[in-house]
């Protein structure tokens, strides 16, 4: 099965979710269950473990044990390298300037999302996969920037939205 480490990720996601849906008896689900669960369903360990270090990277940044590079300026413009514009295409790039304009995203947590992207290893990364990372990083933010249900509506929005 090829399978991205996104791929892991999001079913990884569901699968918590749904878990905790269901009034799973312990809140927190250990790593060896979960890596059982995700190698039954077809994913290799190779990807699966390097799921889990993108997720560990996360918390450590939220944690504050390391910083994103360029994050400690607010309110600039920010330059992609090549490198970024090759995995961020415009419309990528046009969402996160939607988010931190909309004061949803600061710079440490967009450039968290930039990083985390670049490490994913993908050639580019779709706008719909770029909004999971983003409520990952959200997700795992100390930050109260973030009203869930706002960013929800608008990471899950149909293809033609309104915006209200």
């Amino acid at each position: 099965m090829t399978n991205s480490i996104l791929d892991v990720l999001t079913y990884m996601f569901d699968y918590i979710f749904e878990s905790a849906d269901y009034g799973s008896s312990s809140s927190e689900i250990d790593d060896a269950s979960l890596k059982a669960h995700l190698s039954e369903a077809g994913f290799d360990n190779a990807r699966i473990d390097k799921a889990l270090l993108w997720l560990e990277n996360i918390a450590a940044v939220q944690d504050g044990k390391t910083s994103p590079i360029s994050a400690s300026i607010n309110g600039g413009i920010r330059i992609y390298t090549d490198e970024e514009k090759s995995k961020l295409d415009a419309k990528a790039r046009g969402f996160l300037l939607f988010l931190e304009n909309m004061g949803q995203l600061n710079a440490t947590q967009r450039e968290t999302i930039i990083e985390q992207v670049l490490s994913l290893g993908d050639s580019n990364i779709s706008l719909d996969d770029l909004k999971w990372v983003v409520m990952m990083v959200l997700g795992n933010s100390q930050d109260e920037l973030s009203e869930t249900e706002w960013l929800e509506s608008v990471v899950f929005l149909d293809e033609n939205p309104t915006l209200q």
